[in-house]
């Protein structure tokens, strides 16, 4: 049974970016547009532009850092609510919105309803919602920008990870009735169909144990890949979990 989102539930998803206010006059952008080759390379010079990035590979990166919050709303939903977000590229809007001179967009989502799981077979219903999320809205995306900004697909995929464990690790810390199944399911269990055309589950090579690091005095995931966030704007900081940081300063260690 679908059904809109209650008030409350928008509440819950706004503190990842959600708007479900899209005024006719925004600056705007419709997500399945970016599936042709001149609208992404026009939209990844706005990023460019946006985030003070260097090149577009910088801009790609940094933009899936920012489309993330899609897969941590659903993933949230699926998890939180036991429901699942229906929505296509075609229903989903990138809205431009800056916050203390900062680009921070939000994401409106056309005619959203959510569908509660009634049935016998979650697993199922999961593998179809996983399915759908990865392989229709994540994956083109995905396999567009490392096409037009020739960056990896690996970097790519690591930025969307490291949002997924944030959600479950941190946002879902100490929250009841989370369903910690999904994320194991998600990043050790799933078939490389689930994610898009792979072979190999897109998200498990880079669950890695936590290290110690004594800089932060905690312990962390440290990344695979370099995002490039350090090379925006002029004060080019390190990622906490940046793989160039932890070599910089050598304080990696196993607990």
């Amino acid at each position: 049974m679908y059904s809109k989102l209650t008030e409350q539930e928008i509440g819950e998803l706004s503190r990842f970016r959600f708007t479900s206010i899209l005024e006719q006059k925004s600056s705007v952008a419709q997500i399945n547009q970016l599936l042709i080759d001149e609208n992404m390379e026009h939209f990844l010079e706005e990023v460019k532009i946006n985030t003070k990035a260097p090149d577009l590979k910088v801009a790609a990166s940094v933009f899936v850092k920012y489309y993330a919050v899609v897969v941590v709303m659903h993933l949230y939903a699926l998890s939180s609510w036991n429901k699942r977000l229906h929505f296509s590229l075609d229903s989903l809007y990138l809205k431009n919105k800056e916050l203390e001179g900062y680009w921070l967009p939000e994401y409106y989502f056309e005619n959203l309803v959510a569908e509660e799981f009634t049935g016998e077979d979650r697993d199922e219903w999961r593998n179809q919602a996983i399915q759908h999320l990865f392989h229709e809205i994540i994956s083109p995306i995905l396999i567009m920008l490392a096409k037009e900004a020739k960056v990896s697909k690996a970097i790519l995929w690591e930025n969307i990870a490291v949002y997924i464990d944030w959600l479950y690790e941190k946002i879902f810390d100490n929250q009841e009735n989370v369903n910690f199944d999904d994320y194991d399911f998600l990043v050790n269990q799933a078939p490389g169909e689930l994610f898009g055309p792979y072979q190999k589950n897109q998200l498990h090579r880079y669950h890695t144990e936590p290290v110690y690091l004594s800089e932060l005095n905690e312990s962390i995931r440290i990344r695979k890949t370099c995002c490039f966030t350090y090379l925006l704007g002029e004060k080019r900081t390190y990622c906490q979990t940046c793989p160039l940081y932890c070599k910089k300063f050598n304080t990696g260690k196993k607990n």
